[in-house]
């Protein structure tokens, strides 16, 4: 995939809500530039998250956000080092999340191949099971980026 750098894989990130938990993930994409306004980029993603809670099982978030902020597709990863809720309604748990950066000229093909990748990566157990005992940063973007 060629999306992660290292710079954007976080572990045992400290965050006890899930907007913390987004606003830190943001951040990392605004101080790597793959984004040019974190604020912009940030009601992107709010924007999503009130369509429906990015929760998609497994203890996993998705939080995406497509907007012309955005200079480069990326996907960020983080671990948390406590688990938090991420859908309230369907009581869904994060313990890992991934955030997606889409260009706004990407929202169609390129999105969705970014969302098909990468939720095919998260259905596989040994995927799962190998983000959450990796303990190099290298080696998690390595194992997101193939």
């Amino acid at each position: 995939m060629g999306l992660i750098t290292e710079k954007l894989v976080m572990l045992e990130l400290d965050c006890s809500t899930k907007k913390e938990v987004i606003e830190r993930m943001a951040k990392a994409f605004a101080e790597e530039e793959f984004v040019e306004d974190y604020e912009e980029f940030l009601t992107a993603l709010y924007k999503r998250e009130d369509i429906a809670p990015t929760a998609v099982g497994y203890d996993v978030g998705l939080p995406h956000g497509t907007s012309k902020t955005v200079k480069k597709p990326g996907i960020a990863f983080a671990r948390l080092k406590t688990p938090i809720m991420w859908n309230v309604e369907e009581k869904e748990i994060a313990k890992m999340v991934f955030m997606l950066a889409i260009p706004d000229e990407g929202k169609g093909t390129d999105k969705i191949s970014v969302l098909i990748d990468l939720s095919k990566k998260i259905l596989d157990d040994s995927f799962r099971e190998k983000v959450m005992k990796l303990s190099k940063v290298s080696e998690i973007a390595r194992l997101i980026n193939e």
